[in-house]
């Protein structure tokens, strides 16, 4: 198990990496060591948002480890979902929905943006939730607001990745800062 949460803590510091910067393995193992089996040592989701042009639409996908994203659900008064297991609720895919709906906000071109629940899959100790913005034709700001498991960890980042057509753009996102602006084009 504990192979299992460095390979899943190297996955998000790669994808994290142009913020945090580099991470030697050597030093990631020391600080995870044996007994780290079933609690992790630092709180990061990371969310891409992908723009489709020819679809008008820009996909996104928040990355959360599932204790987390359990944790935090139970905390606001929801039930024990019990994701990629067996015993996993029916309504999960609404629990997870409002929550993400309660702490990602989009401004795209100055207009606030509806997040349309697009579905999650299983990555390892995490989930993929997936989100749409529709009826996006042209992308020049996306203003966000992400509020995710920040009530929870103090040391919570949510680091945030933006491919606009060739442009590729990073906003790490904390509990004291927990909005950012991207621009695009010329």
């Amino acid at each position: 198990m504990t192979t299992l949460r460095v390979l899943l803590c190297l996955l998000f510091i790669s994808a994290a990496e142009p913020i945090l910067g580099p991470v030697p393995v050597t030093g990631l193992v020391a600080v995870l060591g044996p007994d780290t089996a079933q609690a992790h040592v630092f709180y990061v989701s990371i969310v891409r948002v992908k723009w489709k042009s020819d679809e008008a639409r820009l996909d996104v996908s928040v990355r959360i480890f599932t204790d987390d994203l359990e944790n935090a659900i139970v905390a606001e008064g929801g039930p024990r979902l019990r994701l990629w297991t067996d015993q996993a609720r029916e309504d999960r895919d609404r629990h997870v929905a409002d929550y993400l709906a309660s702490r990602l906000a989009f401004r795209v071109n100055g207009v606030d943006r509806q997040l349309t629940y697009a579905g999650m899959e299983d990555a390892l100790d995490a989930t993929a939730c997936l989100v749409q913005i529709t009826g996006v034709d042209r992308v020049e700001t996306i203003e966000v607001e992400n509020r995710i498991l920040i009530d929870m960890f103090d040391t919570q980042a949510n680091v945030m990745r933006f491919e606009i057509g060739a442009e590729k753009k990073y906003v790490n996102l904390s509990k004291k800062t927990f909005r950012g602006t991207v621009r695009f084009g010329p």
